[in-house]
């Protein structure tokens, strides 16, 4: 079945500006969030569909990549490339540097619900192109020579794209990957650490697609679900905290969501709308570092004043009067 176009996933048009497409992400995200469609494959399979959408037109290069080739099966545009057929020369461009890192092959994958990198795994680039060492014989003498298995081509490894809710990607997790590995199917356990970012990448040697007997590597890269309360700052968390006009110029005592659970705060009197009330120590924790949560005061007034609620208003304007634009 052939791709809808990424445009019309999104409900967007084609010029649409980076901002236009990412407000028109977050809003269908929240709208076909498996948690808010529990039991409905349906908006399971949009919720991937836009994610895909997503992935490939938030960025860049991605971006214009798609507009000129459009979208392939399995992923967009960029993942078929190297699948073709043999290319005779693709060894030679491989070994002296002529041709950059092949095409991987580009998979999209939606965490469960009881799904939270290990740290990532570079290996050396001389030891993917050419293996642990040459062997060979000096000019001029007979010898015979045992050729060693070369690296697999960058066309074996393998992408999966994963989606993971706020709180998988703040409290850590473990995805269980099904990877076609072109010979065979098999399940990968990746563990997902604690304040893993979006675009993470995480590199699993050995585990891509199976080519002339070598084995490519398995990526897997992190995206992170907006969430309808809470916002993300490096470690610190951010939720919006709505207060009464009068709990702003009284001060109160009031319940503010966190990660762990709800704690109370105290508002100070003659608080203003856009104060931050730090909660220590209730942000995401990462290699041993823990982040704040922040409440951010948003002051609601009360509408349909009748005239004796005017006069006390008026009273008390008089009484205290204050230009906060001067």
């Amino acid at each position: 079945m052939a791709k809808r176009d990424y445009y019309e996933v999104l409900g967007v048009s084609r010029n649409a500006t980076a901002e236009e497409i990412k407000k028109a992400y977050r809003r269908l995200v929240r709208q076909y969030h498996p948690d808010a469609n529990k039991g409905n494959p349906q908006a399971e399979e949009r919720f991937k569909e836009v994610q895909e959408a997503y992935d490939v037109l938030s960025d860049p290069q991605k971006r214009a990549q798609y507009d000129q080739f459009g979208a392939s099966e399995g992923g967009y545009a960029g993942a078929a490339a190297g699948a073709a057929g043999f290319d005779p020369f693709e060894a030679f461009r491989r070994y002296a540097g002529a041709s950059g890192a092949g095409p991987r092959i580009r998979t999209y994958w939606q965490a469960g619900p009881d799904v939270s990198v290990e740290d990532f795994d570079f290996a050396s680039i001389f030891e993917q192109l050419f293996g642990a060492g040459r062997s060979g014989a000096a000019a001029g003498t007979r010898s015979r020579t045992r050729l060693r298995p070369q690296a697999a081509p960058p066309e074996a490894d393998l992408e999966y794209h994963v989606t993971l809710s706020f709180e998988q990607a703040a409290r850590g997790t473990t995805l269980s990957l099904h990877v076609d590995r072109g010979d065979h199917r098999e399940t990968i356990d990746v563990k997902i650490p604690p304040g893993v970012n979006e675009g993470s990448r995480v590199r699993i040697r050995g585990k891509g697609r199976i080519y002339g007997g070598s084995a490519g590597d398995l990526y897997i890269i992190t995206h992170i679900a907006p969430h309808p309360v809470f916002r993300r700052e490096g470690l610190d968390v951010y939720v919006d905290l709505p207060i009464s006009v009068y709990e702003a110029l009284l001060g109160a005592k009031v319940e503010v969501p966190t990660l762990d659970g709800p704690v109370t705060v105290t508002v100070p009197p003659g608080t203003s709308s856009g104060t931050k009330l730090r909660i220590r120590g209730r942000g995401i924790e990462r290699a041993g570092q823990k982040g704040d949560q922040f409440a951010v005061v948003k002051i609601v007034v009360p509408g349909n004043l009748d005239s004796d609620d005017r006069r006390l208003v008026e009273t008390l304007a008089r009484k205290h009067p204050l230009n906060p634009r001067a």
